[in-house]
């Protein structure tokens, strides 16, 4: 047997690897829910950063992993041949050959994957009137992302290698020698993916552009509601296509929006926030990685005008905060996001690989959170002097989801009045 045909065989030990899935960049964030807007002729800038691990991850199945764990496999000399579809039965022949029974432990992987997530969300608003403002947001995603693997032979594979070198076919065995420590990179080679070991880099996500109308009280009422409006541009970063990770930042489509607020105040000071938004995400063409089959996690085939219906997101939280003296609230918390599945569809490839991929466009994450903030208007307008501000310090719980980090988030806000 030639060794050309041998080094591919062994190739086929990369495919194990499970990419971080696209839609697995759903955090446990949150916005404090308040009723209200800026005055008429003013001016609001606000910045929101958020940090979080993405380490663990909640899959297709609901369950919370570690995504080392996706790098942890046993592999058979038996996955190697049906891995490869040409050469599989001149490897088993070699094998057989050899003494190699094809149930046998060809050796293991082990690895480990590590990495973070920093967000940055610049808003500016201003006040139309004194119940109406126009508010413009951009968020940015970093990630950083550390990873590495390592192949182990078996006894087996080291006793095969050890009578292919005492046989005269040494050049065979180096060949395979190599090809166990690289068989990852190979494959995602040959899938047209890059395998980068230490990524850091920075995405813009959609911009949003929102109208926030603020309808007051009833006479003798205390309960406040908010009208939002929301329009979605499609800024966010072109992903890369031969990203391992499948990283982004948004979804690079036009949308519409709107939420609905509601603040109502309870006895001994509490108050009671509520807050749902959707949004609609229209039809588009883009560049897309699909899966082969169900079984394939690392998307190998590309199509790069995949169809993709219109879709939709929908996110709600009930908050309940209590103001302490001297104007520090603090604010506890339950959040719900999903966004329901999207359809892909195309013509280079059967329906079945749209379908596959089209099931995993959908997520969902439950979240509980808790926040301390500092609000200083009051003050302000009193003649104390400091700057009109709100400060707010705080983290999000993940309690259950799918296709979403299953880590926590600190979260800062600081917002500034003109």
């Amino acid at each position: 047997m030639r060794g050309n045909a041998v080094l591919k065989g062994w190739m086929a030990l990369g495919g194990v690897l499970l990419a971080v899935n696209a839609n697995a960049q759903v955090l446990s964030t949150f916005v404090r829910e308040q009723v209200g807007t800026l005055p008429k002729g003013r001016f609001m800038v606000s910045y929101l950063s958020l940090n979080a691990s993405i380490d663990s991850m909640y899959g297709r199945d609901g369950n919370s992993k570690s995504l080392s764990g996706n790098l942890n496999q046993s592999i058979t000399f038996q996955k190697i041949t049906e891995e490869d579809p040409v050469r599989g039965n001149q490897l088993s022949g070699l094998f057989l050959a050899n003494g190699v029974n094809l149930g046998d432990q060809a050796g293991s992987l082990t690895g480990s994957i590590r990495g973070t997530v920093n967000g940055k969300v610049p808003v500016i608003g201003y006040g139309i009137r004194d119940d109406l403002g126009l508010y413009v947001s951009l968020p940015v995603l970093t990630f950083n992302v550390n990873a590495e693997y390592r192949f182990t032979p078996s006894a087996t594979t080291n006793g095969l290698l050890s009578q292919l070198s005492s046989n005269d076919q040494s050049s065979v065995a180096s060949e395979m020698n190599a090809a166990l420590s690289s068989s990852l990179e190979r494959k995602l080679f040959t899938a047209g993916l890059g395998w980068d070991p230490r990524l850091n880099r920075s995405y813009f996500g959609d911009a949003q552009v929102m109208l926030l109308k603020v309808i007051p009280p009833s006479s003798g009422k205390t309960m406040k509601q908010l009208l939002q409006p929301v329009m979605v541009l499609p800024t966010a970063s072109d992903r890369d296509i031969r990203d391992l990770y499948g990283l982004k930042a948004g979804d690079g489509r036009f949308g519409m929006g709107f939420k609905y607020g509601l603040e109502e105040t309870l006895p001994y000071r509490l108050q009671i926030n509520f807050g749902a938004a959707a949004t609609y995400l229209f039809s588009s063409e883009q560049a897309r990685r699909l899966p082969r089959s169900g079984g394939d996690e690392l998307n190998e085939l590309l199509d790069p005008g995949t169809r993709v219906s219109g879709g939709s997101k929908f996110q709600s939280q009930v908050q309940l905060r209590y103001p302490f003296p001297r104007w520090v609230g603090l604010n506890l918390g339950v959040s719900w996001q999903k966004q329901f599945q999207e359809s892909l569809a195309g013509t280079l490839y059967s329906p079945d690989v749209y379908s596959v991929a089209s099931s995993r466009t959908s997520y969902d994450l439950v979240s509980s959170y808790a926040s301390l903030d500092l609000n200083s208007i009051q003050s302000f307008l009193e003649g104390n002097f400091l700057l009109p501000a709100v400060a707010e310090v705080g983290i999000g719980l993940p309690l259950a989801g799918r296709n979403a980090v299953a880590e926590p988030v600190l979260q800062f806000q600081g917002t500034m009045f003109f």
